[in-house]
């Protein structure tokens, strides 16, 4: 996406109710979600319930609650909402952008439709093998009447449409590795649903076999970061690549 965001030039955010601040960047709203489906009032009624029932995000900067706002726009996920696609997360006194494993793996299929994504905890008691020389690499059977604990490892299986499989597991020492290289790492869904951290965790770690869009990067790039709303820069276009996504630095984030 390359068209202007026309935000407004007064971005002093001084007023009194969300409310107010969502209709004083509709039309920006409405420009990011003219391709989406989804309509901007439903969307800004989701930012407004958000704020108003989330704790402590009533006591964060309205710009930053704005501007995670104006990225989930730009991406097409919905914030705050049961399909864990992305969040708006206080964090003091400012809002933060998450990506929910739903988002991620959303942003995956949009970029290579057809892509299937499936994952699940695995507990002590479950019958669970993973061998990648079979041509069916992955047996997971759950103990459904004793699972022995909590998880021991998750998983996330994804299947592209020419039916090639790649499969990504990470055992708890894993997951904490890569909670400690994220930026919301005693926050958002690591205090609230550590089994949806840690879902997205193998995501993240699968994205070099992923196919690479500008949307995709720009939400794991964007992943635990305060945006003022006037730092809020349009996403380039850009051919979609079904190669690596390369980006070493962030290999380990969630």
């Amino acid at each position: 996406m390359t068209t202007d965001l026309d935000i407004p030039s007064d971005t002093a955010m001084t007023p009194s109710t969300i409310g107010a601040a969502l209709t004083k960047f509709r039309p920006v709203f409405s420009k990011l979600l003219a391709e989406t489906g989804i309509s901007d009032e439903t969307f800004m009624a989701t930012i407004a319930q958000a704020y108003r029932s989330t704790p402590k995000l009533d006591q964060c900067d309205i710009s930053s609650v704005l501007g995670a706002g104006l990225r989930c726009a730009q991406l097409g996920l919905t914030p705050n909402d049961p399909r864990n696609l992305a969040w708006i997360i206080p964090r003091g006194r400012e809002a933060s952008f998450q990506l929910g494993y739903g988002g991620i793996m959303e942003l995956a299929r949009r970029a290579a439709p057809g892509l299937r994504f499936d994952g699940r905890p695995v507990y002590p008691k479950d019958e669970f093998d993973l061998d990648y020389g079979k041509v069916e690499p992955l047996t997971h059977r759950p103990n459904l009447t004793d699972r022995g604990g909590d998880p021991i490892a998750w998983y996330v299986r994804a299947i592209f449409p020419d039916g090639s499989v790649q499969i990504q597991v990470l055992n708890r020492d894993d997951v904490e590795y890569h909670r400690g290289f994220s930026k919301m790492g005693n926050a958002g869904m690591w205090k609230t649903s550590y089994d949806a951290a840690a879902l997205k965790s193998c995501v993240v770690a699968m994205k070099r076999w992923l196919p690479a869009s500008p949307q995709l990067a720009t939400a794991i790039e964007s992943d635990g970061e305060t945006i003022k709303v006037e730092k809020v820069e349009p996403i380039p276009a850009g051919e979609i690549h079904h190669e690596a996504i390369d980006i070493e630095s962030d290999e380990r984030d969630a």
